[in-house]
This record gives C-alpha cells, sequence and structure tokens, in this order.
C-alpha cells in the first residue's frame, strides 16, 4: 500500500472578508484577506480489522503499480485500472482505485470506487479517510464529517484527521467543536502553522477574541514579517472596536507589501484611509489614495475594452473632506482623480464635479465653480446636490429664475425636496415675493410636520402678506 499518497488543497473563502462597523465612524470598513489554501494529508496508516489486504490474485497487478505511482505516472496508472472490472477487485484494490483517482482530482469516479469499497468491508478506516477528502473538496461539508468521525471511531486519529474535523466542523458553523479540533490537532503538531491558523479563524468565528488576540500575537512573534497576519491583526482590532490598532497593523501590512514588492489589495488600501479618516489624519489617507489610485481599476470580464473603476469608498472621503472642510487634501485627491475620469460612471463624475464646485466657491472663484455644476448636472440630471449647489450660486448671482428653474427640478428628486422647498422660499423672500414664499414654506411642512422653526417664519410671512393687501 501507499504511504502520503496525495496532499489535497482546499479553498477557505467563508471567512476571507469582513465587515465591520467602527465606533464613531460613518461607514462600515472592511479588511480583505487573502483565502488561505488549506493543504490537508491523505495517509495510509490504518491497521488491524480496519486495513484490506490485497488478494493473492491481485499481487502481480500491484507490483505493476509500484514503479508507475512511484514515477507519478497518473496516465499510465488510470489506464491500468480502467483495463479491470472494478467488481471483481478486492476493497484493497477498490480502494486503493479510488485513492489514486483522487490523486488524479477524478472526485466522482472516487467516489464510486470508494463507496464499493465499503460495501465489501464497511469498516475499511483509509476508505473513510479518503472519502472524507472526496467530500471536503465538493464542500458537501455534512458527509465529509460523518467520515472523518468514522475514521477517529475506527482508530485513524492523526492531526491531519483531527485538523480536517476542525475544518470542516467551522464550515458547519460548529466553533465549539472546531475550536477544540484545531487544538488538539496543535497539541499533536505543536508546530504546524496551518493548524494555528485554522485556530485563529475559528477562535473569531465564536468570538473568543481575547484568545485570538493572545494566539495571533504569538504568531507575530514567529513571523513579524509576515503581512498577512499584520492583516488579520487589524481585522481583530477591528472586530473589538479598537482602530488606532487595526491602523497600526493594516500599516504594518502595507509596508511588509512594499518591501517585498507585493501588490496590495486595493480593499485594504481603502479601509486604511478610511481609518486614518476617522482617527483625523485626513493628509495620510489622502496620499494612500493618491498613491494607488491605478489599483482601483479592474477590467469589466464581460466587456471588452472597457473598464470600471471603483470609487465609493473615495467618494465617501471627499464628502468628508467637504464637510469638514479639509480643502487642501481634497485638493490633492481631486486633481489625482482627474486623470481617471475616462474610467469613471458618469454618476461619480458628476459627484466629483460638485465637490470641485464647492473648492473653486471656497477660493472665490465662482465661474469655475458653476462650471463644474453645469458639468455634473449634464453627467447626472438627477444629482440632487448639484441642482441645489447650482440654484444657489445663481440666486447669489441675482440670476433668480435661473435659480428657481433649478430649484424646481430639485423638488422633483424626494431626497432632496424639502431643502429645494427652503432655499426656494428664501430666493422669494430676497425678492419680497412674500405669498410665494408662505405657499413654499406651507409645502414643507405639509412634507415634514416635525419642522416646527419654520412656523415662526409663516407667521410673520403672513403677517406681512396681510400688511401687502
Amino acid at each position: 500500500m501507499i504511504k502520503n499518497l496525495t496532499v489535497c488543497t482546499v479553498l477557505w473563502t467563508s471567512l476571507s472578508s469582513h465587515v465591520f462597523a467602527t465606533p464613531g465612524g460613518t461607514t462600515d470598513i472592511t479588511v480583505k484577506l487573502t483565502a488561505p489554501k488549506w493543504e490537508f494529508l491523505l495517509k495510509n496508516i490504518a491497521s488491524g480489522e480496519t486495513q484490506a489486504q490485497l488478494d493473492s490474485s491481485e499481487s502481480s497487478f500491484a507490483k505493476e503499480l509500484q514503479p508507475l505511482l512511484a514515477a507519478q505516472d497518473h496516465k499510465a496508472i488510470e489506464q491500468a485500472f480502467s483495463e479491470r472490472d472494478i467488481e471483481q477487485d478486492s476493497a484493497a484494490l477498490r480502494q486503493l482505485r479510488g485513492q489514486v483517482l483522487i490523486s488524479l482530482k477524478q472526485y466522482s469516479d472516487a467516489e464510486v470506487a470508494l463507496k464499493s469499497a465499503l460495501q465489501l468491508m464497511p469498516d475499511l478506516a483509509l476508505a473513510h479517510r479518503s472519502l472524507s477528502m472526496v467530500y471536503m473538496v465538493s464542500k458537501d461539508y455534512l458527509k465529509a464529517r460523518n467520515h472523518l468521525k468514522k475514521s477517529i471511531e475506527l482508530g485513524v486519529a492523526d492531526a491531519q484527521v483531527y485538523g480536517q474535523l476542525a475544518f470542516v466542523n467551522l464550515q458547519l458553523k460548529q466553533g465549539a467543536s472546531a475550536i477544540a479540533g484545531y487544538q488538539y490537532a496543535l497539541f499533536l503538531e505543536p508546530d504546524n502553522l496551518q493548524w494555528k491558523q485554522g485556530l485563529l479563524y475559528a477562535l473569531i468565528n465564536a468570538q473568543a477574541f481575547s484568545q485570538a488576540q493572545a494566539l495571533l500575537e504569538g504568531m507575530l512573534m514567529s513571523s513579524p514579517d509576515d503581512a498577512e497576519l499584520w492583516l488579520q491583526r487589524g481585522q481583530l482590532a477591528l472586530k473589538q472596536g479598537q482602530s488606532l490598532q487595526a491602523l497600526s497593523s493594516l500599516e504594518s501590512a502595507l509596508l511588509l507589501n512594499q518591501d517585498a514588492n507585493t501588490t496590495t489589495d486595493p480593499n485594504n488600501i481603502v479601509t486604511l484611509a478610511q481609518l486614518h479618516i476617522q482617527s483625523g489624519s485626513a493628509q495620510r489617507a489622502v496620499e494612500l489614495l493618491d498613491n494607488n489610485l491605478s489599483l482601483f481599476l479592474a477590467t469589466k470580464s464581460n466587456q471588452q475594452d472597457s473598464s470600471r473603476f471603483e470609487v465609493q469608498p473615495i467618494d465617501q472621503i471627499c464628502q468628508w473632506l467637504v464637510f469638514n472642510q479639509r480643502w487642501q487634501p481634497l485638493e490633492q485627491l481631486l486633481t489625482a482623480l482627474a486623470s481617471y475620469r475616462k474610467h469613471t460612471s458618469s454618476y461619480f463624475l458628476s459627484r466629483f464635479d460638485v465637490y470641485r464646485s464647492k473648492l473653486a466657491l471656497h477660493k472665490g472663484d465662482s465661474m469655475k465653480a458653476e462650471k463644474n455644476l453645469m458639468g455634473s448636472v449634464k453627467a447626472d440630471p438627477t444629482n440632487g446636490e448639484a441642482l441645489l449647489t447650482l440654484a444657489k450660486l445663481m440666486h447669489s448671482k441675482k440670476r433668480s429664475a435661473q435659480a428657481v428653474q433649478y430649484y424646481v427640478r430639485a423638488q422633483g428628486l424626494a431626497a432632496f425636496k424639502e431643502r429645494a422647498l427652503l432655499g426656494q422660499a428664501q430666493l422669494e423672500i430676497d425678492r419680497q415675493k412674500y405669498a410665494d414664499a408662505l405657499r413654499l414654506l406651507r409645502k414643507v411642512i405639509e412634507l415634514n410636520p416635525t419642522r416646527q422653526d419654520i412656523l415662526a417664519n409663516i407667521q410673520s410671512l403672513n403677517n406681512l402678506v396681510r400688511n401687502e393687501s
């Protein structure tokens, strides 16, 4: 029989990305972790009643296979088995056929062969072990767990089996069982990084954050240059609301990737920028985005020669900069974005032009502000913020007719109707059309009865209208 016949790789993506609400922040932020590759060994270590023996008539065939197996001549091995009738083979040879098919990644055929082996010998431990591998690859975790449990009951209880069972239990949302399995696997193989990684995920999944933190700090002491561990430290810090620790961890991961000339996931750069924004270091946030804008370009797989620009988080940061009047970093970011206009959707082009108009107004350049706002409305006629800003600009330039036009357009957008009514009402007051202003303010009260502050204005306007009449 064969020892360490194959290594099977399973991708685990269920915990590769997490979204956390950060205390004090206005948006959720994300740490993107690389999906780990879990490599599980398939060993032939069964003994006694749980191990099948080849029939004497099969010994010559087994001898023919040995050099082929040693040479890993998969095609020749497959051909050799294809010439045999599985119904005439012993349990041992059926089991061997299943193992070979697993190594060839022919999992459906492997399942058939291994099940047929168990029909002849239900307690064939290695067949159960091999079947569990087949089901893990196909993500049929319930079946995989059943065969792993049977393997342990039959005496196959090495670190690999416990680690695999822990992995399966974690996929089945059995966090406590997963923790126990990984801990036992580590007890048997204390230096196995895969079991440590699995235990870390299990602890985080079970919200055992203090234990996860202790384990992670120990892993970082052994591997301080592992950028992925620093990302996980950042992820764990976010889970616990420790934004400064998350920020420092992600900065460490970014630096390590730069030193290794490794590309950092753009989602993590955005996350780091958001953390800097929340901590008050807006300039560093803008530098991060400015230096890495090209990473946000992604080609659409279903449209030839078409691309898109992932800018929603950058838009949110621009909003924050405008709201807090951080004009210098806003200008730096908008200047960097200008090179990517052709990769930006009309929706975001419109929004960024509004921010450019706000910057221009801050600088006292109303002509440039108007130009940007006109471009914004052209790119997205439903951009209420652009319509309102343009209306206010026209109002300030005494171009009342145009201002009313934009206020009316903004009133057609539910999210901006109240602000548009108030803006037009102020315009009518300024040009002493009190009856029109009164009519608009009454619409505001109908729309939002909680605006009791408007009632005093309505009363004053009522008095003015009466005096005029």
